[in-house]
């Protein structure tokens, strides 16, 4: 793995490389953006750089030969701190921080990241899954964050700023990525496994799953390719059918499995696509028209639906609720 292979993110290089040239990186991280879109992997690099034995970190371009270099992408390195949420719980144990009840601060990330380096000249702490941050993970948290060790480095991933705790906020400074556009957007989907797609087509896929490359990738599976053009048909409609598009979307959204987090971002893929729909058609129509204002209202109500996932409410409640709220466009939605 190398700096060849970070797709995009060019300011946010940048701003590391400058960060180390003038001996002023450490601290606590905050790196949010969509899914898929390099932040993992932007982190790893960036370890990479930081313990290579050979090269100067301010280059940012690790050698990939020595040691230090083949153990970060072995996943090996003992100076790299990993963190992520276990698939099966709804939040990151606390444990995986303090340790249980019985050994707190005797195992855990917030202890070993205090050790003195093994290998390298540093220790790096990277939090996948920040968004899944509950209280009592985040203020275990809170000293490490505010007084890292000198010299070390923490990374939260997150997707947004908004869904951590202000006192996580707080103590981090925020790196916010993009989603890729043009040539840059068909490389991430060609890293992915989607080949050949050219630049523009690549580009609206993406924004129109709001930067989240793995609902990109889904709607280009026949499956999500079909029900996109139904769900368009229902949408073009001059009066929507809130039965038809709940039994649609329903179907579609359970067809993810039983596994709860992958059924709520069946849902935002939905809801994002429908905002992108009506987003175009007001796009469209001049701004005094009386056409725009239902428009809007259907705008506004995919994104509380949005959310309302994110609250998590009930699946079925919730399309329905939507449907019948896209039917009534007229009417001012709440």
């Amino acid at each position: 793995m190398n700096w060849d292979q970070c797709i995009g993110h060019r300011r946010q290089r940048a701003w590391f490389a400058a960060a180390l040239n003038n001996h002023r990186l450490t601290g606590s991280f905050l790196f949010v953006g969509p899914p898929g879109i390099g932040k993992s992997t932007f982190a790893t690099l960036l370890a990479k750089t930081l313990l290579c034995d050979t090269r100067r970190a301010a280059a940012l371009d690790p050698c990939g030969r020595c040691p230090a270099c083949a153990q970060v992408d072995a996943d090996t390195h003992p100076d790299i701190l990993r963190v992520a949420k276990p698939g099966e719980r709804a939040f990151i144990p606390v444990e995986l921080f303090v340790g249980k009840q019985e050994e707190r601060m005797k195992v855990g990330f917030c202890r070993d990241i205090q050790l003195r380096p093994f290998a390298g000249t540093r220790r790096i702490g990277i939090i996948q899954d920040a968004d899944y941050l509950n209280e009592e993970g985040a203020n275990s948290l809170l000293k490490t964050l505010e007084e890292p060790p000198l010299g070390a480095l923490i990374i939260l991933i997150g997707t947004t700023a908004q869904r951590q705790l202000p006192t996580i906020r707080s103590r981090c400074r925020t790196i916010r990525f993009l989603p890729p556009t043009g040539e840059d957007a068909a490389r991430l989907l060609a890293a992915h496994g989607a080949e050949n797609i050219p630049a523009t087509d690549a580009q609206r896929l993406i924004e129109r799953c709001e930067g989240n490359v793995y609902q990109a990738m889904d709607l280009l599976q026949p499956e999500g390719q079909g029900f996109c053009e139904h769900l368009e048909k229902l949408l073009s409609a001059e009066v929507i059918n809130a039965v038809t598009l709940s039994t649609l979307v329903n179907d579609y959204v359970t067809a993810a499995g039983k596994d709860a987090p992958s059924r709520r971002n069946r849902m935002r893929q939905v809801f994002s696509i429908t905002l992108e729909f009506f987003r175009n058609r007001v796009r469209q129509q001049p701004s005094a028209s009386e056409g725009v204002q239902p428009e809007l209202n259907r705008i506004n109500r995919c994104l509380t639906a949005m959310n309302q996932v994110d609250r998590n409410a009930n699946q079925a409640t919730l399309i329905e609720s939507w449907s019948a709220d896209l039917q009534r466009g007229s009417e001012v939605l709440l």
